[in-house]
């Protein structure tokens, strides 16, 4: 589903933000990705969703070569991928339903699909009764639960999660993992890049630890470790 063989990615006049990367992850795999600021997390992510190229080596997501790949069918690649950010970067004169109907809108779905997929998101995230809020009307963990409806509205095979809890308190990001873990029990591959510790010890799952744009530790069901 993911694979990058010895990926770098450098900058102009700077260290690489990744260097020599080989990641492979499989279909209905549900990964974290930690480490410290500066780690090469984010660059990882954007590799990902080829809004950055590799400086050398071979990026390969959900059959698609990403290093080849012409600048027109980037955005059918992306179809294929939801995003979860920290911002929630919700739509703030539209309400909760338009703001994941936009999501199907931009693919070109029917109205008929988009009123039976639309209510479906609500109801897996828990907001079939906010749809016509506003996002000013939320909690930050409510307006997060729109991002992810809007993330998976259009039935993704991976889901990609860059610090999906970072302006949440404790008991939201926990509601937000198990969310999360929802979707991938559903069989989406899921993605979280994050530095929540308490978090990562949690839940148990395969957690890859990236140090100065390296991956030094690999664990199938491990914790967050610094050493």
């Amino acid at each position: 589903m993911i694979d990058l063989d010895r990926v770098s990615k450098s900058y102009e006049r700077g260290q690489p933000a990744v260097r020599d990367v080989s990641l492979h992850v499989n279909k209905g795999e549900f990964v974290f990705v930690v480490g410290a600021s500066g780690s090469g997390k984010s660059t990882l992510i954007k590799l990902l969703l080829r809004e950055l190229e590799p400086t050398k080596g071979i990026v390969t997501v959900n059959g698609y070569v990403l290093n080849t790949m012409k600048r027109k069918t980037v955005p059918y690649y992306r179809r294929g991928i939801g995003v979860v950010f920290q911002d929630f970067q919700l739509l703030p004169d539209r309400t909760v339903y338009e703001n994941v109907a936009f999501a199907q809108h931009v693919v070109g779905t029917s109205g008929r699909l988009i009123k039976k997929n639309v209510p479906e998101a609500l109801r897996l995230v828990g907001l079939a009764g906010k749809y016509r809020s506003l996002p000013r009307q939320l909690s930050g963990g409510e307006q997060q639960r729109v991002v992810i409806a809007r993330a998976i509205v259009n039935r993704p095979s991976i889901l990609l999660a860059d610090e999906p809890t970072g302006n949440l308190d404790p008991k939201n990001s926990y509601e937000i993992m198990k969310l999360f873990e929802e979707i991938n029990n559903r069989g989406t591959t899921v993605l979280v890049v994050t530095h929540n510790r308490e978090l990562v010890n949690q839940f148990q799952k395969r957690v890859i630890t990236m140090r100065s744009g390296v991956i030094v530790h690999d664990e199938e069901e491990g914790g967050y470790t610094d050493d």
